[in-house]
């Protein structure tokens, strides 16, 4: 896409380069002692004061969506974001990914949130602050959920942005990951595990806002 160029822009551009322009042509014919002029050289100082604003403004980024304050999540959508599927222990096919991201896409156009999905290899025994770390690092926020499976720690984890957490509670959380992961996850299904409990939590936005 080009680059537009806003006219108020071009005008704080032009407008005092042109100027300082035509002074100093003026300046050239009439030799150096025209800067002895308290006033000419007062005059030219803030002409090119002026155009270095000009130009400074016209170089400034117009608009950037990512950082927009009426978004009611702190999260950039997904489109811009790139995937919240971070499979670090590689046991996700890409049409699951394919899928979560889809649903990923729908979550935001709808709810402004996403289910944040990460599979590591873990294996520790201080998963709040991995998964807390986690959610900050995938770039979550209030209205966002992220749902971990610890491969090699046999385990797994949900945890809720500050807002939703109001609706959907830590108990909501041992439930859902319970009730739609666990018999997947025991027998190594993790594909169907994380779309299993995914949609219900889709399902459940769905109600919330709806």
């Amino acid at each position: 896409m080009v680059p537009t160029f806003p006219i108020k822009t071009f005008l704080l551009l032009i407008i005092p380069v042109a100027l300082a322009a035509i002074i100093l042509a003026v300046v050239g014919k009439r030799g150096t002692g025209v800067f002895k002029k308290q006033g000419v050289a007062w005059g030219l100082t803030v002409l090119m004061v002026f155009a270095a604003i000009g130009i400074g403004y016209a170089r400034a980024p117009v608009n950037n969506p990512a950082s927009r304050p009426d978004y009611p999540s702190e999260t950039i959508p997904p489109a811009a974001a790139g995937s919240y599927v971070w499979d670090d222990a590689g046991v996700l096919s890409s049409q699951t990914v394919r899928v979560l991201d889809q649903r990923n896409e729908r979550l935001w156009k709808r709810y402004n949130a996403v289910v944040g999905v990460a599979l590591c290899n873990y294996g520790g025994n201080d998963p709040y602050t991995y998964v807390t770390t986690l959610f900050a690092d995938m770039g979550l926020g209030g209205d966002d959920m992220l749902v971990v499976l610890d491969i090699s720690g046999d385990n797994y984890w949900m945890y809720t942005g500050e807002r939703v957490s109001r609706q959907f509670s830590g108990e909501d959380c041992d439930d859902y990951t319970y009730g739609y992961m666990e018999d997947f996850f025991a027998r190594g299904m993790y594909d169907d595990a994380v779309l299993a409990l995914t949609e219900a939590l889709e399902v459940w936005y769905a109600d919330y806002y709806g």
